[in-house]
């Protein structure tokens, strides 16, 4: 069941991250354009709407299209319907100066291609969760490595600064710490990595206690080990593989705060896309647009699933591994 889940969410992982990597090499268009608040507004998915084709190489889109007997072009934009002589076309016949462009996702509120911000936004989300999961595991390795080893008062003070930080509410904290500086994009890596690592600390803690009775600690200790030395080379190896599975759901926990922050506008700013911002921009036309906010909201849902799926298969194959060699 444990590599079901692995290969699962590993799957949809590495596909997620193969998109946000290739997205400026496969076609997509501008996130940030604009090209016509008025026709592209609030687009449903598949849609395909019209555009004229001029001969300077511009596109100017349509409502409804008609071809006038004169030879000329009307387009309505809205109520307003514009001629337009056919030397100012692409071509002189429909094939050449008429498109259709697919839209597949639809678009937003200012016609902003969809599916190309859910692309750019996956890079900025799974950026932010990325880097901020592994600060907040470099802290909680670095209090919980320090307070295991030197036992006594520095344990207790650690674990008491720990227990400090998660009685405060972490959203609330987070809150707190972005409305003190400029809201941005690493500003908001910074607050979540430095206020997410009070799990880790506990966990590394917790293997660091039990792995310093062991003979082969004993045994480096013997050799002369100073405490830098073992815990490098000696505990903190051990201790690898809860810590590597706390990274997959700690990912997932920051991706989500992100969103949480990006939705109040404390988080990543506009015009740089994340999914949390993608679903701030529609929450005020969900009844006529739903899809603006809904996709972005299961692509947050399926990527945190994915990781935890992953992190439950890795943990679940790490313990039987465990038993085995115990």
């Amino acid at each position: 069941m444990s590599d079901r889940r692995i290969r699962w969410g590993g799957g949809f992982l590495l596909l997620i991250v193969a998109l946000a990597l290739l997205a400026p090499g496969v076609g997509l268009r501008d996130p940030a354009a604009q090209p016509d608040t008025l026709v592209l507004r609030d687009l449903a998915p598949l849609s395909r709407p019209h555009a004229l084709r001029l001969s300077d190489g511009t596109l100017r889109y349509a409502h409804e299209i008609r071809n006038v007997p004169d030879g000329s072009v009307e387009y309505r934009r809205g109520r307003k319907w514009t001629r337009i002589a056919p030397e100012e076309l692409a071509g002189p016949t429909p094939a050449e100066w008429h498109r259709r462009p697919l839209y597949a996702l639809g678009t937003d509120g200012f016609g902003r291609d969809l599916l190309s911000r859910l692309t750019y936004g996956a890079r900025v989300s799974l950026l932010v969760g990325s880097i901020a999961a592994l600060m907040a595991l470099g802290i909680g390795t670095l209090v919980g490595t320090a307070s295991g080893l030197a036992g006594g008062w520095v344990d207790s003070a650690l674990m008491r600064l720990t227990d400090l930080v998660l009685a405060v509410p972490r959203l609330f904290l987070t809150l707190m710490l972005v409305a003190l500086f400029h809201a941005s994009l690493w500003t908001t890596i910074v607050v979540l990595g430095t206020t997410t690592w009070m799990t880790a600390a506990r966990l590394v803690r917790g293997e660091i206690l039990s792995l310093r009775e062991r003979d082969f600690v004993h045994a480096a200790r013997a050799n002369g080990a100073r405490p830098l030395r073992l815990a490098l080379r000696h505990l903190l190896p051990a201790a690898a593989a809860p810590l590597l599975v706390e990274g997959t759901l700690r990912i997932g926990d920051t991706i989500l705060l992100e969103a949480a922050l990006s939705f109040l506008g404390l988080g990543v700013q506009p015009p740089m896309p994340s999914w949390g911002n993608l679903v701030a921009d529609g929450r005020t036309s969900l009844p006529d647009a739903w899809w603006v906010s809904t996709l972005p909201g299961l692509a947050i849902a399926l990527t945190v699933i994915s990781l935890n799926l992953l992190g439950d298969g890795a943990r679940d194959r790490l313990g039987r591994n465990r038993v085995a060699q115990s």
